[in-house]
């Protein structure tokens, strides 16, 4: 071992520094942000907080309890398939680093894994230098750093999964070399087919790019002068062949995952495209060149802005040095030129970035593929480099002139992201290379490392100035937040083993179900099946392409999709006004409080981090609702910053209900109206009496406002503009039943400020559909007062009524649908079992599961056929009586996808058996 180490190094040595040096540079800026483990700031920012830090929770929760949620899960929303979802977040395998860290630890498992994906990509880049190009010493390691912190890798380390196409597209082109050169396509299948399976999306995007890659290396492949143009067209028709075979022989390794997650996008993602295509440019084609520059980033650049284009100055002038070296075919060269052409039109021209982004513009973070482009002047920079004989005076005089007029233009155009010092250093960089490039022919032994000191330098200043502009989530607050809902969550669970839905009237993000494990309804993620969405717009709440914020509840949807348990944050001033009923569930559920704190390892200080008193004392949770119907629930039990209710309302997951349920539709901007429908059909119209009873306001107040109407819609409009404005409605409820009114979606966060009895009325801010918002519960003889104050100097309200929800006719419908509720006796992620007790009148068994194809039902042992109730949600036909249900789950096109990986696999090896004479 004491031989073989010191060997390995010495052959072995611009490899380590590969992969050492961006360890090191990452690790010391990460020390000097305070990022966790060396300080109280986590990488746990945009996304990166807001998604995958959850799903990586879920991530672990699959394999340590409960593997059938790989292919369904109740904690995306009311349910929803999860290959898709794993195919787009989850299926890297550096995931697995995940399992070697406890729960709580969650945070320090990101910031290592980001470190080794950062590291392994100079490594990968490195390895293929080596390998395909004759690469060595300081200059592979030298353009190998400045591939591992390019700007792309920087700006999008938060996007940790995308990481891995910076890995894997090297090997990807290594072996794609080894295919063009040798025929031997093991290897490019291989790599192909881990990407794919990996992060499809990104594969997509390095898939665009590999053909535009072949086609160029296709090209500049060079033959003897005596060979004959049918042997070139031969060669060329065979390597062609090869290269669609093994691209296939690729995707089908991946099939296993790739076909069942084409369903899915079809339900989610890719409904949403539009084949229309903008051939307009996003901006002028000088303005890429500031991302040229070091540190070409802020905050401003992520949700729009120019592509990551900063690969450093050595490989910026070696790759613009390329295409005037005459090493190299001036075929080979136009054909480079042709292809970073299309790149570059690709970065700018709408059509073509949609293309890219398989076919939908992406939000936040554009040109998601801008990391191909720098792989590929990376790539050409370093052949360049590899047979330059140094510049000429003519070359250095233009290339001097070039740089200066790039930074004086840069300079002058005054981009925000770009200062001043900013411009004299990557200029003073540039000039420093062209006089090293000037005296490489001297070959000094000096000058390798040289290069590789200036590009660590400029590599690791620019990584520092781009985090420096980032803000990052405390992780005392993240970890206070973990522990105090697993606690809650765990107290919930402990007490009651049945199925159930919670929701809280706070979040931190829309995915905590996925961090504490329970069925809940907020949701957000890229593969959220439409549908949903859709549904619960139309019943008032805050949704998006991708999202679900529950934040609308009314008693009607409370029970309808069996939320039993809700958890609010304990310093709400509208629950304090009512003394709460307590719940026969108070003592049980003090007791798996006590339970819980006992046994829990979240209590180890070994396994969580150091949070001070003081933090703990500040830490507060953000109200993402008000919501006075908690009044009308149990409270079960509370901690220092919750509290816990009971919904003694909730239906079963399937129940009883008419056949009429069948025959609704979605209303569009008709909140009250739907679940007014809704309720009549579940209960067979037999009620003659309505749900939701019209009232007026007793009077209304204004104050620097005048009013008109027209119709069902309202002007306000102030009357001094520089004076607050407010219009105040007011009513004395004579009942203690809920009262609703609906706000139309043109009056946003920025229009108007909301206040309930004086104090500030909590919305979720982003939404696209009417809302229904909650204003009383048991207020029998209170004054209520909803003011809304005008930010603007002109709002107008549309469809804004007063509702009342009648108590005694609310409650009958649900006596009578709880008694034809399911009785789940056994149950997982993709299993129901249990029975059901069908009353008069009932012909349908309902459900709130998500309408899928995956679904199937047994009634008493005999499948029945399924049908779709308000447009996305599962029901049956099922008669009068008592019955034996069983519900399973099958992921749609997962048999397909795994029979076609088996036979990719067997072809590849019966190509590698039997075509010997291309392996």
């Amino acid at each position: 071992m004491q031989k073989t180490m010191p060997t390995f190094i010495k052959k072995q040595w611009p490899l380590l520094l590969s992969f050492f040096v961006p360890f090191i540079i990452m690790s010391i800026i990460y020390i000097f942000q305070g990022v966790y483990p060396f300080g109280n700031d986590s990488l746990l920012t945009v996304d990166l907080g807001q998604q995958y830090i959850d799903f990586y929770s879920y991530y672990r929760q699959t394999f340590f309890e409960d593997p059938s949620t790989f292919f369904y899960s109740f904690s995306k929303a009311i349910g929803g398939d999860m290959v898709g979802l794993w195919a787009y977040y989850l299926t890297s395998p550096f995931n697995l680093l995940f399992l070697l860290f406890p729960h709580t630890q969650i945070t320090l498992a990101v910031t290592c894994i980001t470190l080794l994906k950062i590291s392994l990509s100079g490594l990968s880049f490195g390895y293929l230098l080596k390998k395909a190009f004759n690469g060595t010493g300081f200059i592979l390691a030298a353009f190998s750093i400045s591939y591992a912190l390019m700007g792309y890798t920087i700006v999008n380390q938060l996007n940790i999964m995308w990481l891995d196409g910076l890995i894997f597209l090297p090997l990807i082109v290594l072996g794609l070399e080894r295919l063009v050169d040798k025929k031997k396509g093991l290897l490019y299948s291989i790599f192909l087919g881990i990407m794919l399976f990996a992060n499809y999306y990104i594969a997509y995007m390095i898939c665009l790019f590999l053909i535009c890659y072949f086609i160029f290396r296709l090209v500049s492949v060079s033959y003897p002068k005596e060979t004959k143009w049918k042997t070139k067209l031969k060669e060329s028709f065979i390597t062609v062949g090869l290269f669609i075979w093994h691209s296939l022989l690729g995707a089908g390794l991946a099939g296993i995952l790739l076909l069942p997650t084409f369903h899915s996008l079809m339900e989610s993602k890719a409904s949403y495209t539009k084949f229309e295509f903008d051939w307009e440019l996003a901006y002028p084609f000088p303005e890429m060149l500031s991302k040229l520059f070091i540190g070409a980033f802020n905050f401003d650049q992520m949700p729009s802005g120019y592509p990551n284009l900063f690969i450093g100055s050595l490989a910026l002038v070696s790759f613009f040095c390329y295409f005037f070296n005459r090493s190299f075919s001036k075929r080979e060269r136009i054909t480079a030129l042709a292809v970073m052409v299309f790149f570059v039109v690709s970065m700018n021209l709408e059509a073509f970035n949609k293309i890219w982004h398989a076919m939908q513009y992406p939000i936040w973070y554009p040109y998601r593929f801008s990391f191909v482009v720098c792989f590929f002047m990376l790539l050409t920079g370093f052949r360049n480099f590899m047979h330059y004989e140094g510049m000429r005076p003519i070359s250095t005089f233009v290339s001097m002139v070039v740089t200066a007029s790039i930074g004086f233009y840069v300079y002058n155009a005054e981009f925000d992201f770009i200062y001043t010092e900013q411009v004299i250093l990557s200029v003073l960089f540039t000039f420093i290379i062209t006089f090293l490039l000037i005296i490489k022919p001297q070959k000094y032994t000096w000058i390798p490392i040289a290069f590789f000191i200036l590009t660590t330098v400029e590599m690791g200043l620019n990584a520092q100035i781009d985090l420096s502009r980032l803000s990052y989530v405390d992780q005392d607050n993240f970890t206070l937040y973990q522990t105090g809902l697993d606690t809650d969550i765990d107290a919930i669970q402990d007490m009651d083993d049945q199925f159930y839905r919670i929701e809280k009237n706070y979040l931190r993000t829309k995915n905590d179900s996925f961090q504490a494990d329970y069925p809940g309804v907020t949701h957000f993620s890229s593969t959220f099946e439409r549908t949903i969405p859709a549904l619960f717009g139309s019943l008032g709440f805050p949704v998006g392409d991708g999202f679900l914020a529950y934040s609308n509840g009314t008693l009607v949807t409370d029970a309808l999709f069996s939320i039993r348990y809700y958890i609010s944050e304990k310093d709400n001033l509208y629950l304090a006004q009512k003394d709460q009923p307590l719940g026969s569930k108070s003592t049980s559920l003090k007791e798996s409080f006590n339970r819980t704190m006992r046994n829990s390892t979240l209590l180890d200080p070994l396994l969580i981090p150091t949070v001070s008193e003081e933090q703990k004392a500040v830490f507060e949770l953000n109200a993402m609702q008000t919501k006075p119907d908690l009044r009308s629930y149990a409270q079960l039990g509370e901690t220092d910053k919750t509290i816990i209710y009971e919904n003694p309302n909730a239906l079963s997951l399937a129940f009883g209900s008419s056949s009429a349920i069948l025959d609704v539709s979605l209303l569009e901007d008709q909140p009250i109206a739907l679940q007014e429908n809704i309720l009549q059909a579940l209960t067979g119209n037999q009620l003659a009496e309505e749900f939701f009873v019209p009232t007026e306001f007793d009077s209304t107040v204004y104050q620097n406002v005048t009013s008109s109407n027209s119709g069902n819609e309202s002007l306000y409009q102030k009357q001094v503009l520089n004076n607050d404005a407010s219009v105040s409605f007011q009513f004395t409820p004579e009942t203690d039943d809920s009262f609703y009114i609906t706000l139309s979606p043109n009056i946003k966060d920025e229009d108007v400020e909301l206040f309930l009895n004086g104090e500030p009325f909590t919305q979720y801010e982003t939404y696209r559909d009417q809302l229904v918002l909650n204003i009383a519960s048991q207020n029998k003889g209170d004054t209520i007062t909803f003011k809304i104050g005008l930010k603007e100097s002109t709002i107008r309200l549309k469809d804004f009524q007063l509702y009342r929800l009648d108590s005694s006719t609310f409650d009958s419908a649900v006596q009578s649908l709880q008694a034809g509720g399911m009785t789940i006796e056994d149950y997982s992620s993709t299993y129901f079992n249990g029975s059901v007790d069908i009353q008069k009148g009932q012909d349908v068994l309902m459900t709130t599961i998500p309408y899928s194809k995956g679904w199937s039902v047994k009634i008493d042992g005999i499948p029945v056929q399924t049908k779709e109730a308000l447009e996305g949600l599962l029901a049956v036909p099922i008669s009068e009586g008592t019955h034996r249900i069983e519900m399973n789950y099958t992921t749609p096109l997962f048999l397909e996808g795994a029979i076609l990986t088996i036979l990719s696999i067997l072809s590849l090896i019966v190509s590698a058996v039997f075509l010997k004479k291309y392996y």
